[in-house]
This record gives C-alpha cells, sequence and structure tokens, in this order.
C-alpha cells in the first residue's frame, strides 16, 4: 500500500475537504436592498458555491 500526502489524498474521490464560511450581505432584488445569510463552500477542488437565505435586516451592516 502507498503512503499519500495531504495533497495526494485531496484530489482522491471522496478526499478532504470542503470548507464553508457564513455572512451577511445585503442583495438587491428589484429597487430593494435585502439581507441574506450567505453561506459561501470551497470544495477540494476549489469549486466555489454560495447558498443564500433571506435574514433579518438587523443582521446586515448598513448598505453604502
Amino acid at each position: 500500500m502507498k503512503k499519500l500526502n495531504i495533497a495526494e489524498a485531496s484530489v482522491v474521490i471522496g478526499g478532504c475537504c470542503q470548507t464553508c464560511s457564513d455572512s451577511f450581505e445585503w442583495v438587491t432584488s428589484g429597487n430593494n436592498d435585502v439581507c441574506n445569510a450567505v453561506t459561501t463552500c470551497v470544495d477540494k477542488n476549489g469549486v466555489v458555491t454560495k447558498t443564500y437565505k433571506t435574514a433579518p435586516a438587523s443582521s446586515c451592516k448598513q448598505p453604502g
């Protein structure tokens, strides 16, 4: 059995890792700014995905 280092292991299917972070952002919807909770994830291949969910306006910093 061959030993793998982290770089080699990360390219194996099912290998390491997906990193996610959460933030709050203003998103323009029509003529309105809407506060959204945004989860940003980066998978082992560097592919970025963002998930948006409506959040209370008090969670976001004021736009501008």
